[in-house]
């Protein structure tokens, strides 16, 4: 589901929770005394806790294979076919291939020789598709699959100098 689905639902969500609280106080009447009511607000309070335990055990179990990490990747884009290794270093990025056939899954071998860093992927728009940490004395996986060819960017995220902003490379998807 895309960001914009993501805030529609929770919007539409928004909107009858909130008809609901006005048909609740609207409906209610005017002068009521607390015995009478708490009963009432018990069984409210129950009900919404179990409403709210079932939907957030069904956005837990949807959102799990939207996860970034290499198992669940593997599992939904399909086994990696191409590996990448890409290593960061104050202030550059080195890739060991450049060019990307597009729609095959590629995991990311990504580390640092430094100090940490993060591999972000921007797609030709410049709208980043993926991230992962690069750091010293580890490698981080991260498979993709890149739909549409053209020219993708790789930057830093994480602050790692002085010359941060200028640490960036480019990775050609071919169709």
């Amino acid at each position: 589901m895309t960001g914009e689905g993501v805030f529609a639902v929770f919007a539409a969500l928004s909107l009858v929770w909130t008809a609901i609280w006005i048909w609740v106080v609207s409906s209610a009447p005017r002068e009521l005394s607390y015995s009478a009511v708490a009963p009432r607000i018990a069984v409210l309070r129950r009900r919404l806790l179990y409403g709210l335990l079932g939907v957030g055990a069904v956005a837990l179990v949807a959102s799990g294979f939207a996860l970034p990490y290499a198992p669940v990747q593997a599992l939904v884009g399909g086994r990696p076919q191409i590996a990448v290794r890409a290593v960061a270093e104050q202030w550059a990025w080195t890739f060991s291939r450049n060019r990307i056939p597009a729609g095959v899954p590629v995991e990311f071998l990504v580390s640092s020789k430094d100090v940490n860093h993060s591999f972000a992927l921007f797609n030709p728009q410049g709208a980043l598709v993926a991230q992962v940490q690069a750091m010293p004395g580890y490698v981080n996986h991260l498979i993709h699959v890149f739909n549409k060819p053209g020219v993708y960017t790789v930057r830093c995220l994480e602050l790692c100098g002085v010359a941060h902003a200028f640490m960036s490379n480019r990775l050609t998807v071919t169709p």
